[in-house]
């Protein structure tokens, strides 16, 4: 048995939306897929050596766009770096109490290298590669999650690495030509802080066949708002606007216009920290013409 597994495991999207899909179809992986949910509070359980290295073989066994492998992980495990890097992604104190953060990073730093190193000039430098670094590293952090959550482990992205991009930087060493894209935190859950999966908009909405449809989208819509109204997960957590509506009204649809009617990082004492992220890449040594 795990150290630190849950013994009750949560139900997954296929059980919560009541898909019709024969047992034999659901296998092991997909009811890890299904049954994701972001974890932010752990125990102190160290991560094992080899629990680590399987996830981070897993991460590099991701997709990579022409093998470029434009990408590289750092692996933080130090207390107090973790305590540094849980303020400058926003004070986030999961950061800080898990045991493993993984930050996954766009890097072209080795394809300029490899390009000197066999006498060519580095072109390639223009948004279709920040695009590709970034999708490499984005899938090598997907990989990470699913292999963690198959060993029992809970993990959150963090998005927040792109607060402070040149601070994120300074901390962890990063050359020129390396852009921190998404942070991974690593950790056994405490007991009792799983909640299940959280609803999603209907397959309609978001899957289509052929071609896109916006056909129901007000149905989509309306239907998803009363499922998280009634499910209770922004009760209390309403972004800042003039006027606040009653909780029974505030639903996924107002929520995410808020979120959505100012930049990136959308609200909070954070906000607008990303304002400017398209000088910090390019001062990270990307080019995003």
């Amino acid at each position: 048995m795990t150290q630190g597994v849950d013994i009750t495991p949560p139900h997954t999207r296929i059980e919560l939306e009541q898909q019709l899909i024969s047992p034999e179809f659901v296998t092991d992986t997909i009811r890890v897929l299904t049954g994701h949910e972001s974890i932010r509070s752990f125990d102190s359980t160290p991560i094992a050596a080899e629990v680590l290295e399987a996830i981070l073989v897993s991460a590099r066994s991701a997709p990579t766009s022409s093998n470029l492998q434009a990408y590289s992980i750092i692996v933080v495990e130090d207390e107090q770096r973790r305590a540094r890097l849980a303020h400058l992604v926003g004070d986030q104190r999961y950061v800080a109490d898990a045991p493993v953060t993984l930050i996954f990073c766009a890097d072209i730093s080795r394809l300029t290298y490899l390009a000197e190193r066999q006498g060519h000039n580095y072109a390639a430098n223009n948004l279709e590669m920040f695009l590709l670094a970034s999708i490499d590293a984005a899938l090598a952090l997907q990989n990470a999650l699913v292999a963690a959550e198959s060993l029992g482990l809970g993990a959150v992205p963090i998005g927040a690495v792109r607060n402070r991009p040149s601070l994120i930087a300074e901390e962890l060493g990063l050359p020129a030509g390396v852009f921190a894209v998404a942070g991974l935190t690593i950790g056994y859950p405490k007991p009792g802080v799983r909640r299940g999966v959280k609803p999603r908009l209907p397959s309609d909405a978001v899957v289509h066949r052929e071609q896109y449809s916006a056909e129901n989208i007000e149905k989509h819509v309306s239907d998803y708002d009363e499922v998280m109204i009634a499910n209770g997960l922004y009760a209390g957590r309403q972004v800042a606007s003039d006027p606040q509506i009653p909780d029974a009204e505030y639903g996924w649809a107002e929520h995410t216009a808020r979120r959505t009617s100012k930049p990136e990082t959308l609200v909070g004492p954070s906000a607008a920290l990303r304002d400017h992220l398209k000088d910090e890449v390019e001062s990270r040594g990307f080019s995003i013409n």
